[in-house]
């Protein structure tokens, strides 16, 4: 979630450019002679150009720093203990869940993704179903699973969803038996 402080620094840098490019829009296209005063205003006071110079810096600043601040940082989920609170990193979340995938044989890969909702807990699983295996049976057991070693491992009571999605199902379809007839 964005501060408020870079959340205003990102309006105002896109105002500025929202304003500098109707300015010029409308000096270049629709009012000229506008534009050329400025311009000639620019040539004899370059105090002008320096001004929208370094509007335009600023404004390119602002949304440096806005975006630096918005870059991708370590998540917590976080909960309460007897003796305080405890946080894991969302990283290690996620990873715990996919090696739980690993138990399980019927599945070639999973990738996990974690919502954190009104202090519940969502989990998305993206996996790699190897062919020949039953889709819901084994979304069935590996939900459970997945609820159980989180909770019981980690300590994640509050799991809200656990959301399977096939993206893949993988290896070479098994061929029928052919059954003869021996009369």
């Amino acid at each position: 979630m964005k501060s408020v402080k870079a959340a205003m620094s990102e309006l105002l840098s896109v105002l500025a450019l929202l304003l500098i490019g109707i300015w010029l829009i409308y000096s270049s296209a629709i009012d000229t002679p506008v534009g050329n005063a400025v311009l000639d205003k620019m040539k004899t006071t370059p105090a002008i150009g320096i001004t929208i110079g370094a509007v335009l810096i600023c404004v390119v600043l602002f949304r440096l720093i806005t975006l630096g601040g918005s870059r991708d940082k370590t998540h917590f989920l976080t909960f309460d203990s007897e003796n305080g609170s405890v946080g894991i990193s969302s990283k290690a979340v996620r990873d715990f869940i996919e090696r739980v995938g690993h138990e399980f044989a019927g599945i070639k890969s999973m990738e996990s993704t974690l919502i954190m909702d009104k202090g519940a807990l969502d989990v998305e699983l993206r996996v790699k179903v190897k062919v020949g295996n039953r889709i819901p049976e084994l979304s069935h057991v590996l939900q459970a699973r997945v609820r159980e070693s989180v909770r019981e491992a980690l300590g994640l009571e509050e799991i809200r969803n656990i959301k399977i999605k096939v993206q893949e199902i993988v290896g070479e379809p098994t061929k029928p038996v052919e059954s003869g007839n021996s009369e």
